[in-house]
């Protein structure tokens, strides 16, 4: 209290002892009793010097003057004074000055008109009401029951005694009356009583008849009876306010780390509605731990946890809405204003309530918690921050506030606060308990005033054994007792009512001393004998639980609804990020300009004429604009839900739509990949030149940024650092890079793991490998070029140059391997016929594979090519074959090799005809739509080994571009690499319709992984073997590189 404010407290005093004859000396007392509780002896005198000048001499009692009202100067010096006060005191302090009004008056109980006026006076100018007036007055007067009948009064009488106007019986008590005073609109509680007996506040000695301040957490005690805590007067006061009970009951609760060491060890207590519990003890003693089991997060490994009966793991369903959690770390969106961040929080509560209702409801809030001035403002982060720690603090509880969940949870919430900011808090949480919220906070080193606000303390030792429960201040007296210390049953200082925590701890940590006086490692008391103790000393008293249930303010909307709520608040964020909305939209232009501008070549030196037709780097820009929609994809969605992961969390108590969360997170996905790819291209295929495929090349670099995407995310929700993610990312692109078919031919890699006839394996996992093809094989057969039409029958040139492929290498390969094969067996076969006449029992496994080869590939030829079969088929055998069979099959060889050479020939004579009449316009068209290097890459042109024996078939290693695959069961699309068809349910189907469909059904296959979160439950498995070394060790494998090849798998 400042110097001027008790100067006007003394001209206060003497103006209300003058009046009525003047002051007489029990007035003179209390004010001499005030200003020692206040001031020091030499401040004391000073003052009481100053109240003696402005009050005039003492009188004695029978000395009876003539009564006046008060002056005007008087009248008018009151409320000037009252003024003074006003600007300086908050409204808690007024109230405490109008009681010592009171008890100046009450000194010697002249309750006159005059003094009267003055106190009603002040408490007018102090905006006290009436009712808080009259409660007031009574509770200074009275020294019986029978003089008290406010409701804002409770009055404790002795067990011994019937009294009717008391509220409640003291049991253990005698001949003791304690009377307690509730100023609701300041919650503030005063305390007086009247005896002969002796009663302590909070362990100090105070004196019948004076009233006293009942601070949080303070306890009130006689020397004999049990303590009456804070706790249990305002619980009386407020059992008429709060309408839906609760209870909260833990029962043996334990629970077990992943490697079996005990985290929470047989855990039990009971709390009710409309009390602030904390959770304290040392770093690692499990009071996070502690707090995620009581709210349902963490399944125990035994005991339970109980809301008035249900189950938080059990019956989680039917406590939907009636938890809230707010977590040590930020839930805010960086990016939304504070109105926004709670405005979204409330549309995930209130189905029932418009957008007007809403944010009338959050604008009360916001003012409620002193942040509707800072309604408009962007959150920001915590380090780059726009509102201060203490309004992060008080917003991050808003969003749990808003829908006033029955049981709040808080993880050290005052952590990184100032002190102010931490009471600021802690006031915030006590005025919800106020309305029958039960509030559970981790509380790390609180100062003396927030201690003494709990109602409840929990203390945790190592292993999680719980050392105490109770009373805050009584914890001191506890430990303390047990230690035995000379002042034991000192809860607080007795000057200044600070209550020092540490001596908890010093007490529970206490060192064993060595003979040579220093502190071992070795503690006094072990954590299980601290549990022991205070199980012995507080038996579990069997607990009534409230059977009815919980009382829920959650109305959640529906899955479209929430979809929309998920879609709007992602998108407000993304747009409000100035940096992210610049990079998303230019970094896909600048890249593709990059790459555009380096590969644009020009093959005469002397000329700046850019021809498309004899640009080497197509194929390889093609190659390199999939990785760039691939890695953009990637970067995009890597942290979109590691980045949600605690808004999640605190999600989980509202159970919303996973479902609808993560579409929306696709949704705008897609919506981001989509304009990445189009920017792109508007910018990268112009500078190249490629014309008329701009459809083609878009949806398949959607395509593979989509699927990019779908990976991303399910990266995001597997990994728990940002850090991890962009490690893993490269590693995931580096084996779509290799195995999309671009790098390295499949038909040249190890054999362990390539294919001479299909695509490997695991290349088809590959979505780049899909794409790649799609898009080369597209602009090789789709172009314009070669989609002109020949002949009225639809002829192009891509459908006569594969009739020309298809014939040359019948003509050209396939019929003069079958005759060498053919002439081989006959070879054989009369080498064996002159040997031996048994020659029919003895054959070589040469001359079966040659007949084999020849059968498979006749079989093959008719077909393929809808041809009549070869009539002595079975004559293809080791034990039928002769020279007529030879002969047969030679002759339908040539009539193969004549049918093929028509075909040919026919196919060039019409391209030649054509040409020749369109020679120019086909000239133009070929140089702005066709490429050479991109024709000899999917026509293998430089390839040496053009035809391949491989399981007693030729396999075509030219023309892939040309060869259609064949049918092979309902299922079987696997071909050989640039096919420019697939067959799938015997349906004959174009190369790039049908890689673009796959890949995209390929993320239905991600969308289920990521819904089901099996990648981050794969994770999570592999990380428990870290546990197991000995495995690892007999395996000789190391654990990192073991769970990176499953990440990359």
């Amino acid at each position: 209290m400042s110097e001027e404010i008790l100067k006007a407290l003394m001209e206060l005093f003497a103006l209300i002892v003058k009046q009525d004859g003047g002051m007489i000396a029990d007035e003179r007392n209390y004010v001499s009793g005030f200003l020692n509780k206040q001031l020091s002896k030499e401040s004391v005198n000073e003052f009481l010097a100053l109240f003696d000048e402005l009050a005039g001499p003492v009188r004695e009692k029978d000395n009876d003057k003539k009564t006046s009202p008060p002056s005007v100067k008087d009248s008018v010096k009151i409320l000037s004074i009252c003024k003074k006060i006003n600007r300086t005191l908050n409204q808690e302090q007024k109230v405490v000055v109008l009681v010592r009004l009171y008890e100046l008056v009450n000194a010697d109980r002249r309750f006159t008109l005059q003094r009267m006026n003055i106190i009603n006076t002040v408490a007018e100018v102090f905006r006290i009401t009436p009712d808080e007036l009259v409660a007031t007055e009574q509770f200074v007067k009275a020294f019986h029951p029978s003089q008290v009948n406010n409701p804002s009064i409770l009055v404790l009488s002795p067990d011994n005694e019937r009294c009717e106007t008391c509220n409640k019986v003291l049991t253990g008590y005698q001949n003791i009356y304690i009377f307690f005073l509730r100023v609701a609109s300041v919650d503030l509680y005063f305390l007086k009583y009247i005896s002969e007996d002796q009663l302590y506040l909070n362990g100090l000695p105070i004196s019948s008849g004076q009233v006293y301040t009942f601070a949080k957490g303070g306890s009130v005690k006689s020397a004999q009876g049990h303590a009456i805590y804070y706790s249990d007067i305002s619980s009386n006061f407020l059992s008429d306010i709060i309408i839906h009970k609760l209870s909260f009951v833990v029962e043996n609760l334990s629970y077990n780390f992943v490697e079996g060491h005990p985290a929470i060890n047989d855990i039990s207590f009971s709390v009710e509605e409309g009390k602030l519990m904390g959770i304290m003890g040392a770093s690692g003693s499990g009071k996070t731990t502690l707090l995620n089991l009581l709210s349902g997060i963490f399944k125990p490994s035994g005991g339970s946890v109980r809301i008035n009966g249900l189950d938080v793991i059990r019956n989680s369903a039917e406590l939907e809405g009636v938890l809230g959690y707010v977590p040590q770390d930020d839930l805010l969106i960086e990016d939304l204003t504070v109105f926004e961040n709670l405005y979204y929080a409330a549309c995930q509560c209130f189905n029932n309530k418009n957008k007007q209702e809403i944010s009338a409801l959050v604008d009360h809030t916001l003012a409620n918690l002193g942040l509707l001035e800072k309604r408009d403002f962007k959150v920001g982060t915590p380090l780059n921050k726009v509102i201060s720690g203490g309004q992060r603090k008080r917003l991050n509880i808003a969003l749990e506030l808003i829908r006033e969940p029955s049981v709040l949870f808080l993880d050290e919430p005052t952590s990184g606060l100032s002190s102010r900011d931490s009471e600021n808090l802690m006031d915030l949480l006590r005025d919800l308990t106020l309305k029958g919220k039960l509030v559970i906070t981790v509380i790390h080193q609180p100062s003396s005033e927030i201690f003494k606000m709990f109602d409840k303390i929990a203390i945790l030792d190592q292993d999680g054994f719980m050392a105490y429960f109770g009373n805050p201040v009584d914890a001191v007296i506890y430990f303390k007792t047990l230690d035995a210390q000379i002042n034991a049953s000192q809860g607080e200082c007795p000057s200044c009512g600070n209550v020092n925590t540490e001596t908890i701890f010093n007490i529970i940590e206490t060192r064993v001393v060595d003979e040579f006086g220093k502190y071992t490692d070795k503690r006094k008391v072990r954590p299980s004998e601290w549990a022991e103790t205070f199980r012995k000393k507080h038996p579990l008293t069997s607990v009534s639980e409230i059977r009815e249930p919980p009382h829920k303010n959650l109305q959640r909307p529906g899955l479209w609804k929430q979809y929309l709520i998920y879609f709007v608040r992602d998108i407000r964020s993304k747009l409000a990020n100035n940096q992210y909305v610049g990079l998303t939209l230019l970094e896909a232009p600048v890249l593709g300009f990059i790459l555009s501008y380096i590969i644009r070549y020009i093959v005469d030196p002397e000329s700046n004429v850019y021809i498309f037709s004899e640009n080497e780097n197509i194929p390889i820009y093609i190659f390199m604009s999939l990785i760039v929609a691939l890695f953009l994809g990637l970067t995009i969605s890597a942290e979109e839900i590691f980045r949600d992961r605690k808004i999640l969390k605190r999600e989980h108590f509202l159970n919303l739509s996973r479902t609808s969360y993560l579409t929306a997170k696709i949704t705008i996905m897609i919506l981001i990949s989509a304009i990445q790819s189009t920017l792109f291209l508007i910018i990268a295929n112009p500078i190249l030149g490629i014309r008329g495929m701009f459809f083609h090349y878009w949806l398949a670099l959607f395509t593979t940024a989509f699927s990019a995407n779908m990976i991303g995310l399910n990266i995001s929700a597997a990994l728990n650092s940002a850090i991890t993610i962009y490690i893993v990312i490269p590693l995931s692109i580096i084996p779509m890079m290799v195995l999309s078919g671009a790098m390295f031919p499949f038909d040249k890699l190890n054999r362990q793991i390539g294919s001479v006839e299909k695509v490997p394996v695991i290349a088809e996992l590959m979505p780049t490998r899909w794409t790649y093809e799609a898009l080369m094989v597209s602009q090789f057969k789709d172009n314009r070029y070669s989609r002109v039409k020949y002949t009225r029958e639809g002829d192009t040139y891509y459908s006569l140059q594969k009739k020309i492929s298809e014939a040359d290498f019948n003509k050209v390969y396939r019929i003069p391997e079958l005759k060498k094969a053919l002439n081989a067996a006959l070879e054989e076969y009369r080498k064996k016929s002159e040997q031996s006449a048994a020659y029919g029992k003895n054959k070589t496994s040469h001359e079966f594979n040659n007949l084999q080869l020849i059968r498979n590939e006749l079989i093959k030829v008719s077909r393929t090519y809808n041809l009549p079969p070869f009539g002595y088929m079975s004559y293809l055998t080791s034990y039928e074959f002769n020279p007529v069979v030879a002969d047969s099959v030679y002759s339908y060889l040539t009539k193969l090799d004549d049918h093929f050479s028509k075909i040919s020939i026919t196919a060039s004579d019409v391209k030649d005809r054509f040409y020749i009449l369109n020679d120019k316009n086909l000239d133009r068209m070929r140089d702005d739509y066709y490429n050479y290097k991109l024709e000899e890459i999917v026509t293998k042109y430089y390839e040496r080994n053009k035809i391949l024996l491989h399981e007693n078939s030729l396999i075509q290693n030219t023309d892939p571009v040309y060869l259609d695959p064949q049918k092979r069961g309902f299922l079987g699309f696997r071909t050989h690499f640039f096919a420019p068809a697939k067959y799938i349910f015997g349906i004959k189907t174009d190369t790039y319709t049908f890689n673009i469909l796959l890949v995209l059904l390929t993320t239905i296959l991600w969308y289920l992984i990521l819904y089901y979160d099996l990648l981050s439950k794969l994770v999570s498995f592999v990380e428990k073997f870290k546990f197991r070394r000995e495995l690892f060790k007999k395996i000789k494998f190391n654990f990192n590189i073991f769970v990176l090849i499953i990440l990359i798998v």
